[in-house]
């Protein structure tokens, strides 16, 4: 549904176009499911993007997934492989599509191991796909500039669209009273940053502020579970020690669904992103639909989707601290936090949805008059 509640018809412009089908890989997480327009009238049918909570397609870009359904569709766009993957599997693929006449669009959403993991195999996997691609897209401008600067490509840049629904990023938020509500997820605390060192960073400039700070820090109940491969009972207990001692509290909980996130998202003033794999994620999106302020490791392509507070993450404890306080400082100095607007955020997911429809138009031959 639109932000005016209202359903529109389709103009002129969206009537007859033949359907486009996309094989989107991965299909799954919301960044898929919403690069469609928002009324789906784009013509585009994504063959392996899923309702949200459906059974994953199984869908991948492997030689083996390729061979078996590339008749079924007219486009590949990728927009991540698997950090398992070896690179020659992900240098098959490729030439597995390119064989077949099918275009391959990519999409340079991670331009490092979002898992952490090895940097070097991703990198190869990477050196082995981009250079293949018939048409790149990916989310920033400082995104764009590393992927020229690494392989020489030139990347069109179409923003991330919105990840909280129309209905509840219309839900008022009143002007805050009291104190600054602060929170940071440490999740499994397998984040791009030491947790503890965050969090003593985080509690040594709340302790320095001049005004009220209320924090709140999360992680999942598995690592207090001694069969689990996060189990971290000595830093669970380290961080529990400083956040109380700051007057904050620790919470230990299951995962979180989307539902209860953007709850706890609205319930914040300010929202610590702890480090941070990978090159983009939804959290500053999340934050912008719900008017909370994203404060975000800086120098990274996260901290340029949408406007946020950043700390440096590289300076060791007394470097998060200062970074910190100055952050937290200029958050509670605005009365009014910043919020993306409804309108333009449906505004900006149609002009996703129709940009890349055009970019499949031109690659297919489609867009000839």
């Amino acid at each position: 549904m639109s932000p005016s509640r209202r359903r529109r018809r389709a103009s002129p412009a969206w009537e007859g176009r033949p359907t486009i089908s996309v094989a989107t890989l991965p299909g799954r997480g919301l960044y898929a499911r919403h690069l469609g327009h928002p009324e789906g009238v784009d013509a585009v049918y994504r063959t392996t993007v899923g309702l949200p909570g459906s059974t994953r397609r199984g869908a991948s870009f492997t030689p083996t997934w390729l061979r078996a359904n590339l008749d079924d569709v007219d486009v590949v766009h990728v927009q991540g492989v698997h950090p398992g993957q070896s690179p020659e599997d992900v240098a098959e693929a490729a030439q597995v599509v390119r064989a077949s006449g099918t275009p391959l669009v990519l999409t340079g959403y991670h331009l490092t191991d979002p898992t952490g993991g090895d940097a070097g195999r991703y990198a190869a996997q990477l050196d082995a796909l981009v250079p293949q691609a018939d048409a790149v897209v990916t989310l920033t401008d400082s995104a764009a500039e590393e992927m020229h600067r690494r392989w020489g490509v030139r990347a069109t840049v179409l923003p991330h669209p919105h990840v909280v629904d129309f209905v509840r990023m219309r839900q008022e938020r009143p002007l805050r009273q009291g104190p600054l509500r602060v929170g940071t997820h440490l999740a499994t605390l397998a984040n791009g940053v030491d947790p503890v060192e965050l969090v003593s960073g985080l509690t040594r400039a709340i302790g320095g502020l001049d005004h009220e700070t209320q924090l709140s820090v999360h992680v999942h109940e598995t690592v207090l579970d001694a069969g689990s491969s996060t189990y971290s009972p000595a830093a669970v207990r380290q961080i529990d020690r400083m956040v109380r001692a700051a007057g904050g509290s620790l919470r230990v909980h299951r995962p979180l669904s989307d539902a209860q996130l953007w709850d706890h998202l609205f319930s914040l003033d300010v929202s610590v992103m702890p480090g941070l794999h990978g090159s983009h994620s939804i959290w500053p999106e999340a934050c912008a639909d719900l008017g909370t302020w994203a404060l975000m490791p800086a120098g990274t392509h996260a901290a340029g989707q949408q406007p946020c507070l950043t700390y440096d993450a590289t300076s060791g404890v007394a470097g998060m601290a200062d970074s910190f306080g100055k952050a937290l400082r200029g958050a509670n100095e605005h009365a009014q936090i910043w919020r993306a607007e409804p309108e333009a955020r449906w505004n900006e997911r149609v002009r996703v949805a129709e940009s890349l429809r055009s970019l499949y138009e031109r690659l297919l031959g489609l867009d000839r008059r």
